[in-house]
């Protein structure tokens, strides 16, 4: 394994070589039937799919990719598990090769299960004739609805890639493959639930509804979850199942079916042969249930992933018809952990990723970036006897140790990931906390030497990289190869149309005309820590050095509006409020006079904003601060990302 954890083959997730004690506890032996190709019924091939997820998750990806691709062609169940493999690739690397890789595997998957068939002579075929692809009467019980629930599952991961790209485009084009997922899901979701009702009772625990009230136990763990917008247009809500009837024949359901069915004609298909369905015999309690958990985990994610949108996108979403509601769908995923289905121990990742990345980097809790590491703690316990030597584990245990300021044993873990890893991919995300976990403790030789690394070795953002490392190489003053290192990164851009990369290009052209010395790589590196959420996880100690450092400074020309804004928000993490509340104040005066960086004027009224809105007496200065942000700054750097946490604040505020 080189340096990196990067030699093993990409194209087959990793060289896997690792025997059953590569994989930790849990792990079942696949059968010699399945091996060899022999055909299974229904319920083997829904544990073959879920052993195929074990195999994945406990470090074995090649044997899993083998599994999975030997029933592609069999089974449903199968060729989706390896949808989600292509997937997890995908989004661990940020590599071109292997996004586009996965897209395809999914748009493939997608046309097997009748995702294009919505031109007009299929949907007049599927009125008369009813649907085909397998949803024939004679197929098995539930076949038809376990399809639907696949559709709709490629149809959000599918819109997830496309959201990566963090492009306007790719955020239209997702959008619009979020709503014909959303189309599938409102309709499977509330029959698969209904039926569930109807088999084990009301008093069965079951997933939130959009716009229930939540639960005591949800809530607890997820403080201030609140959707940036819990959006509905007209009755695209999913309704609970005595309300559905009620509804049903009233006008504005007659208008959402109409609308249905211009925007997916094959839905007509779907409700035709749900009809015809109905007649046949209750399918068996198992069967019921593991159809709750399929569709519950899919539309858990959509729910939690359209309520991260940017609000800039509020107007496409409502246009779309979609809703986002976060508790909603972090109910879906822990009732989907739950269960016996393959997507049990991915709802769990999901959770994990939710928890340890998503909330502290898009600030949902506010300053709080420790709120997510209760819930996350539990989710590892969990599955600490199944998953204990996972490398995907040991990247979120890290993560929660990360969280809690507690360095030193995430750098166990993760070095701990990288040991375990056959798979490049894994091995290269490791690396790069690693490399935050030096820069964290501002170990700046430690940081750079991890991040030149990890630009030999990535295809993800080189750029990003290449500025970093040349950052560090500044802070430890190493001042002509920090400018050599900043003059690469232009030639390293692949997309300027991309917020990161559009970021990095302006801050390495802007080094060319300034004189860049240890105090401006400083001030560069802090400035990272900031924008990624970071500093409330350096320790005490370092969080100290760096006021020092930025106090004597002393002025910083252009860039003083930045200067104190990082003093602020490093003396809000130690609560010194009134101090951090002046600073925040100059960081707004200073940084209104350098165009060039508007994102700093912006972020500091947002802190400022966020601080007095905390206090009742300050709490009007405090939303119109943040009210301010929302109507009068627009074109800084990495807009969105802060609009999502301005919009969060003010649905949080009285």
């Amino acid at each position: 394994m080189c340096s990196a954890g990067g030699t093993s083959d990409t194209s087959g997730g990793g060289d896997g070589k690792g025997g059953a004690g590569n994989g930790g506890g849990g792990e079942e032996e696949v059968s010699g039937d399945a091996r060899n190709g022999q055909s299974l019924g229904p319920e083997e091939y829904t544990r073959l799919a879920r052993d195929g997820i074990q195999l994945m998750l406990n470090n074995r990806f090649t044997e899993a990719e083998e599994l999975f691709r030997h029933h592609t062609q069999d089974n449903l169940h199968m060729a989706m598990g390896y949808c989600y493999l292509t997937f997890m690739n995908a989004v661990m690397s940020f590599e071109e090769e292997k996004v586009n890789h996965s897209m395809e595997t999914l748009r493939s998957m997608e046309r097997r299960c009748g995702g294009n068939d919505n031109g007009w002579l299929s949907s007049v075929r599927n009125i008369v004739l009813g649907p085909r692809n397998g949803q024939d009467q004679g197929d098995e019980p539930g076949a038809q609805l376990e399809q639907q629930v696949v559709l709709a599952d490629c149809q959000v991961l599918l819109a997830i890639l496309t959201f990566l790209q963090q492009e306007i485009g790719s955020y239209v084009k997702g959008g619009w493959v979020l709503r014909k997922a959303w189309k599938v899901y409102e309709h499977s979701y509330t029959k698969v639930k209904r039926m569930y009702r109807q088999t084990f009772g009301e008093a069965q625990d079951m997933p939130m509804t959009p716009g229930d009230d939540c639960p005591g136990s949800l809530q607890s763990s997820s403080d201030q979850l609140q959707s940036p917008g819990s959006w509905s247009v007209g009755s695209t809500g999913v309704p609970g199942p005595a309300q559905e009837e009620e509804t049903s024949s009233s006008h504005t359901s007659v208008g959402l079916r109409l609308t249905l069915s211009k925007s997916v004609p094959n839905l007509k298909g779907f409700l035709n042969s749900n009809h015809k369905q109905n007649s046949k015999k209750p399918l068996p309690p198992d069967m019921v249930a593991r159809l709750m958990a399929s569709v519950s985990f899919g539309y858990g994610l959509f729910q939690l992933c359209t309520s991260l949108l940017p609000p800039s996108l509020l107007r496409l979403v409502n246009v779309l018809g979609l809703q986002g509601d976060r508790l909603a769908g972090l109910s879906a995923l822990m009732f989907t952990r739950k269960s016996h289905d393959m997507r049990a121990p991915l709802a769990t990742l999901t959770l994990l990723w939710y928890h340890t990345i998503v909330r502290p980097f898009f600030a949902l809790d506010g300053s709080k970036v420790r709120a997510g590491v209760e819930a996350a703690h539990l989710l590892l316990q969990e599955a600490q006897q199944s998953y204990s030597q996972s490398a995907l584990f040991l990247f979120f245990r890290g993560r929660v140790h990360r969280l809690q300021g507690d360095i030193t044993t995430a750098l166990v873990a993760y070095r701990g990931a990288l040991q375990v890893s056959p798979q490049r991919e894994l091995q290269l995300l490791a690396l790069h906390e690693v490399a935050w976990c030096h820069l964290l403790q501002l170990n700046w030789v430690h940081a750079q030497g991890a991040f030149a690394n990890l630009k030999r070795e990535s295809r993800w953002s080189k750029s990003f990289y290449a500025y970093i490392s040349a950052v560090c190489l500044g802070a430890a003053g190493r001042e002509e190869e920090c400018q050599q290192g900043l003059q690469e990164v232009p030639s390293l851009v692949r997309r300027t149309n991309h917020a990161l990369e559009a970021f990095l290009l302006r801050r390495a052209l802007k080094s060319k005309s300034t004189t860049v010395n240890k105090n401006y790589c400083l001030l560069r590196a802090y400035e990272l820590l900031y924008l990624w959420n970071a500093l409330s996880s350096c320790s005490t100690q370092h969080r100290l050095q760096m006021v020092e450092e930025l106090q004597t400074m002393g002025q910083c020309d252009e860039l003083e509006g930045l200067r104190h804004l990082l003093l602020a928000a490093i003396l809000d993490t130690l609560t010194n409020t009134e101090e951090a509340m002046e600073h925040f104040r100059l960081s707004v005066q200073h940084g209104l006079l350098n165009p060039d960086e508007m994102c700093v004027p912006a972020f500091a009224l947002y802190e400022l904003g966020l601080l007095l809105s905390s206090s009742e007496e300050t709490l009007q200065e405090g939303k119109k601060c943040l009210e301010d942000v929302r109507d009068n700054y627009q074109g800084y750097d990495f807009e969105n990302r802060l609009n999502v946490r301005v919009h969060a604040a003010l649905r949080s505020l009285p």
